[in-house]
C-alpha cells in the first residue's frame, strides 16, 4: 500500500466530509452532496489523467490502452500521472451543471466546496512529497531536499538537493483554508466570492511554485530571459483571471 494513494484517499474523505458539513448548513441535503462528491470524484481523476496523457503524449502514443490501464511495468497496480488543473477544468463545471438541474444555486454548492478543496490538496501534496513526484529544481538552498534514489526525483537528480515543492504546496494550501474562512466569516456578504478567491489564490500561489518546480521538456512552451513558461503557467493565469471576474460578476449581481 503506497502513501501517496493512502493520503490522496484521506484527503477525499477528509474533504467529503467537511463539504457535506458546510452543505447542510447552506440547506443542502447529505444525499445530494455525497451524489455530487461521488461524480466530482470520477470526473477529476478523469479530467486529471486527460491533462498528463495530453502533455506527456510520448508516454502513450504507441500504447494508447495504457491511458486508463491500472496494471503498471513490473504488476504494480495503481496509476502515475494525473495534474491538478485537469481535475479541476472537468470537476467544476460538471458541478455547477448538477446542481443546475437540482435546482440549487452552483455559487453557494462551489462556494462550500473551495476551503475543502484546498484541504484536500494539501494532503494530495503530501503524498507527492512522500512519493517523490513533483518535485523541484535543484537547489543550494537550506531548504533542499536529497531524494531517495527510488523515487523520480532521486532518479532524475541522484544525491542533489531539490527545492521541496510539494511541502511549499502544503502549506500554502493551508494558508488559502485560512484565508477562505476569513473571507467567508468576516467580509463575503454574496455568493461566488470563497470559490472566486480560491481561483484567484490558487493561480498564484501555483504561479509561484511552478517557477520552482522540475517539468520535462513536453510541459515547457518558451524560454524567456530563463524564465521557462509552462503548460500550468498559463492555466494558473487563466484561473486567478477567471476567479477575479467572477468574484467582480459575484459583487455586481448582488449589487443589482
Amino acid at each position: 500500500m503506497r502513501s501517496y494513494g493512502v493520503l490522496m484517499a484521506a484527503g477525499f474523505g477528509f474533504g467529503s466530509w467537511w463539504f457535506i458539513r458546510r452543505g447542510r448548513a447552506r440547506s443542502i441535503e447529505p444525499t445530494r452532496s455525497l451524489n455530487l462528491v461521488i461524480m466530482v470524484l470520477i470526473a477529476g481523476l478523469i479530467g486529471a489523467r486527460l491533462l498528463y496523457v495530453a502533455t506527456h503524449w510520448y508516454e502513450f502514443s504507441e500504447e494508447l490502452w495504457r491511458i486508463f490501464w491500472p496494471v503498471q511495468a513490473g504488476g504494480f497496480v495503481g496509476m502515475h500521472g494525473f495534474v491538478f488543473y485537469g481535475s479541476v477544468m472537468t470537476a467544476v463545471p460538471l458541478a455547477a451543471m448538477v446542481v443546475r438541474r437540482w435546482q440549487l444555486s452552483p455559487l453557494v454548492v462551489l462556494d462550500a466546496a473551495a476551503p475543502p478543496l484546498a484541504l484536500g490538496s494539501a494532503f494530495g501534496r503530501m503524498g507527492c512529497f512522500l512519493n517523490g513526484c513533483c518535485f523541484g529544481v535543484p537547489t543550494d538552498s537550506l531548504t533542499g531536499i536529497i531524494f531517495p534514489a527510488g523515487s523520480l526525483a532521486g532518479t532524475s537528480y541522484p544525491g542533489i538537493p531539490l527545492h521541496p515543492v510539494q511541502l511549499y504546496m502544503i502549506a500554502d494550501n493551508l494558508l488559502i483554508v485560512a484565508l477562505l474562512l476569513w473571507i467567508e466569516r468576516r467580509w463575503v456578504r454574496f455568493d461566488g466570492v470563497v470559490i472566486g478567491a480560491y481561483f484567484v489564490l490558487t493561480g498564484l500561489m501555483r504561479g509561484y511554485e511552478d517557477i520552482l518546480r522540475y517539468y520535462e521538456s513536453s510541459m515547457q512552451l518558451l524560454d524567456v530571459g530563463g524564465f521557462v513558461v509552462t503548460v500550468n503557467h498559463l492555466i494558473g493565469i487563466a484561473m486567478a483571471a477567471g476567479g477575479a471576474v467572477l468574484i467582480v460578476r459575484s459583487r455586481s449581481r448582488r449589487s443589482d
